[in-house]
């Protein structure tokens, strides 16, 4: 008996080292999965911000966004939808129908009403969809026309789209895993996912994700299972990820040995005792193993793993390694989409040109070098005379071969070291550094001249109005500057057009 109760005290302790440490590795993949889940939410945030920036909404043309969004989806295969919606809460455009179809209203007209308030981009929580009336989780941004919210635009994602991050983990049979929304909702689960998502996680769980980001914790599952569970909340986007293990999957292999050991040592004490000792020492080897990897999975990191003689520990070493696998070729797709994306959202579409949104940038840096060196700028705004008129006459696609025209002339007669702009419309800026009041005039004569002189497509003759400010260390910000050619842009206009004009 004292052999038999010092061999179950040893294997006790061994077991308990090894649920430390598969605790801890539970709590490492979770935290994997939940940036992950981050990873994925991201994602669809930069497509939206990409969108919110497109060109045809810039043109009010719904019809070219719809397509665009299209071949967005369809290329990054990030999200299900698009969906444009109106401050009343009517939806414009769903990629999910064609353009012009009837659309329902916004499935969540309380997140709309945020966004157009706070012009702030938003991550749902699980709701219904307005068109495909299932559970559905948006990202909602603002697009914003002369600083005002115009719409709220909303990439769609699909719990399908995080049920994937559960099927690659590869868990063994009978686990369970979910993710959860920052309400607590279920947005993918391992088991029976058609019967929980959409609904809430357990009381029990939803408290303890908001006392701390990660843990362990004995509980049950919503089917009634008691389990070990281990979760991590993100701080970026307040979604959580848990993982259980049924309590008599975790115990059925102590329990089976300890009854071995038992019968063994009624037999045979000494043989038991060097066996259980082996075993323990095989278990702790297994787990230990993982222990390395596992922390540097948390930390981004991808390190060998280990080859493990226990069945559960080469399982879990399995996923680890699955998933260290799929984070760095996610990671690396990541990469390389927002580079994509970056360069997206800083070029217009029609011209080739940078657009707005980089001009602004250009100008900021460039102001505060003036400031902090005193090196002089000039910006340049120009305008293409009557282009109402050649849309009317020739037709928007006449239009757009116009401004394309007007891209090359400008680039071409323009300094390699100027800056040129799509500023909205047909409106084009250049900024023009280390240049004096008289060059900057020189340079905005050259460019009328060879606009004037040029022959565009479909409509022959076209002039442009150009309006010339000089940066100045008294102005209180950039917007100084473009204002003031802004002016002398206007008065050009008054002045007949085809003219240059500076304040």
């Amino acid at each position: 008996m004292p052999g038999i109760l010092g061999v179950v005290v040893l294997f006790a302790r061994e077991y308990r080292n090894g649920r430390a440490q598969l605790e801890r590795d539970l709590m490492a993949t979770a935290r994997a999965m939940a940036q992950a889940v981050d990873s994925q939410l991201l994602r669809a945030r930069t497509v939206g911000e990409v969108l919110a920036t497109s060109g045809a909404l810039n043109r009010q043309d719904l019809e070219g966004f719809h397509r665009r969004a299209r071949e967005v989806i369809a290329t990054t295969k990030v999200g299900m939808n698009v969906v444009l919606s109106d401050e009343s809460g009517q939806q414009i455009v769903n990629t999910l129908r064609e353009y012009g179809e009837p659309l329902p209203r916004h499935g969540h007209p309380g997140i709309l009403r945020h966004v157009f308030e706070t012009a702030q981009p938003v991550v749902s929580e699980i709701y219904i969809g307005g068109v495909l009336r299932k559970p559905v989780v948006s990202i909602d941004l603002p697009v914003i026309f002369d600083a005002k919210v115009a719409y709220v635009l909303s990439v769609g994602l699909s719990p399908y789209d995080f049920n994937a991050i559960l099927v690659t983990q590869n868990f063994p049979a009978g686990w369970v895993s979910a993710i959860f929304d920052h309400t607590g909702t279920i947005a993918a689960r391992t088991q029976s996912p058609e019967e929980f998502v959409g609904q809430k996680g357990t009381a029990e769980y939803i408290q303890r994700i908001s006392e701390s980001t990660e843990g362990v914790m004995e509980t049950v599952t919503r089917e009634g299972i008691p389990t070990l569970s281990a979760w991590s909340r993100s701080s970026v986007t307040g979604w959580s990820v848990g993982i259980g293990i049924p309590r008599q999957l975790l115990e059925r292999g102590l329990r089976h040995t300890m009854t071995w050991i038992a019968l063994g040592l009624a037999t045979l004490l000494v043989i038991g005792l060097g066996l259980a000792w082996m075993a323990g020492r095989i278990i702790a080897a297994s787990v230990r193993a993982l222990t390395e990897p596992a922390i540097a999975l948390g930390k981004g990191q991808l390190v060998p793993i280990p080859e493990v003689s226990i069945q559960e520990s080469a399982e879990v070493a399995s996923a680890l390694r699955q998933t260290g696998e799929l984070l760095a070729e996610r990671s690396a797709a990541l990469v390389a989409a927002n580079r994509e994306l970056e360069q997206l959202a800083r070029r217009d579409t029609l011209t080739g040109l940078q657009n707005r949104k980089s001009a602004n940038e250009r100008l900021r840096m460039e102001f505060l070098r003036l400031k902090r060196s005193g090196h002089p700028y000039a910006v340049l705004f120009m305008d293409v005379d009557w282009f109402k008129e050649v849309n009317d006459t020739f037709g928007h696609e006449a239009g757009d071969q116009v401004l394309r025209h007007m891209a090359t002339v400008l680039t071409s007669s323009l300094r390699a070291t100027d800056f040129v702009a799509r500023y909205g419309g047909e409106e084009f800026l250049a900024l023009l550094s280390e240049t004096t009041r008289e060059g900057a005039l020189r340079i905005a004569e050259v460019v009328r001249r060879t606009v004037a002189d040029q022959s565009f497509p479909v409509v022959g003759q076209v002039t442009v109005s150009i309006g010339v400010a000089m940066a100045g260390s008294e102005d209180e910000d950039e917007e100084g500057a473009v204002r003031r050619a802004d002016t002398a842009l206007y008065q050009a206009k008054e002045d007949g057009r085809n003219a240059v004009r500076s304040r």
